[in-house]
């Protein structure tokens, strides 16, 4: 079967007219399809509606929420059938959140950069067959909203606890369409023609939960955990700027404490004034603590711009 053009591309892979349109000349998409192609045989379908993926974010590492993502994802009855982690620098920021981020303030777009590419993610392939509709969309709409706010018991970033429309634990491929092009964002060719046969190889049943598990351990040893609540950076900071001032006046130190008040009464969400002052006054500033800053203060659209793709929350 060659690559399908936008009229071609089937059903099962996207309803949407427009993602069609756009994933019929993208070249992720078409070299992963390409790939499930050639090993997939007459089980195309089948693999796509089974199957979702799930990429576990810096965040959900560092705030130690892996392991409750986990077992809340097989508590809900996906079987996790791979795992893997991956490093994702600032091209693999543009590609995965492509058909959004056009949409997206340039304060988001720094924090994506920042917070993405802070450590290694955990990357899942998860199974759920048996089912109307596609995984990919049952895991889709059980993970909740980008925004906090917005989410509701029962759904995984709700349970396990998100912090802000960023910093919200985990994405999740919409469709069986981004499925598949998120693989080739994440994986090479060899690693993506590799999981499709061994997926859909009649004997590879096995549920991998232990080896997901075990790279759990590996990367909460190899990454220290941090509180990625807004509140507790202000305070951090307000100390150490107290701690400056101590013996001599510091007038930067003291517009930074000002400006660590505003923030606290609600009258500014000017974050980037927050970590100027903090430079000008010596006080250290760790990258979380700037990550938490931009994502729990920042505007994340440019006001007017609509996405190229519908805005399902996912954006980084």
């Amino acid at each position: 079967m060659a690559t399908p053009g936008a009229q071609e591309i089937p059903a099962f892979l996207t309803t949407l007219p427009r993602k069609r349109s756009l994933y019929a000349v993208d070249t992720y998409f078409r070299e992963s399809f390409e790939d499930l192609v050639a090993v997939g045989g007459g089980r195309i379908e089948e693999f796509c509606h089974d199957h979702a993926l799930l990429l576990l974010k810096p965040d959900a590492v560092v705030s130690r929420r892996l392991g409750p993502a986990l077992r809340w994802v097989l508590a809900y009855g996906f079987s996790i059938v791979w795992a893997a982690t991956v490093t994702i620098d600032r091209h693999g920021v543009r590609a995965l959140w492509q058909y959004g981020l056009n949409a997206a303030s340039r304060d988001r777009r720094d924090a994506a950069d920042l917070y993405v590419t802070a450590c290694e993610c955990l990357l899942l392939l998860l199974a759920l067959p048996g089912r109307p509709q596609p995984a990919s969309l049952v895991l889709s709409a059980a993970k909740g909203p980008a925004d906090p706010v917005r989410c509701r018991p029962g759904q995984l970033r709700h349970d396990v606890g998100s912090f802000n429309y960023q910093l919200n634990l985990v994405h999740a491929a919409d469709e069986p369409a981004d499925l598949l092009r998120e693989l080739a964002v994440l994986c090479n060719h060899e690693t993506r023609a590799t999981l499709y046969r061994r997926t859909l190889d009649a004997s590879a049943g096995a549920d991998r939960r232990s080896e997901a598990f075990a790279l759990v351990d590996r990367l909460e040893a190899a990454t220290p955990a941090v509180d990625l609540e807004l509140d507790r950076t202000l305070e951090e900071l307000a100390d150490a700027a107290r701690t400056r001032m101590q013996g001599r006046p510091d007038a930067p130190a003291r517009e930074l404490l000002s400006a660590i008040a505003r923030i606290r009464d609600r009258c500014s969400r000017d974050w980037r004034a927050v970590v100027r002052l903090a430079d000008s006054s010596g006080t250290p500033v760790s990258r979380w603590q700037r990550i938490v800053l931009a994502t729990h203060l920042l505007d994340p659209y440019v006001p007017g711009a609509t996405s190229l793709l519908p805005d399902t929350s996912t954006a980084p």
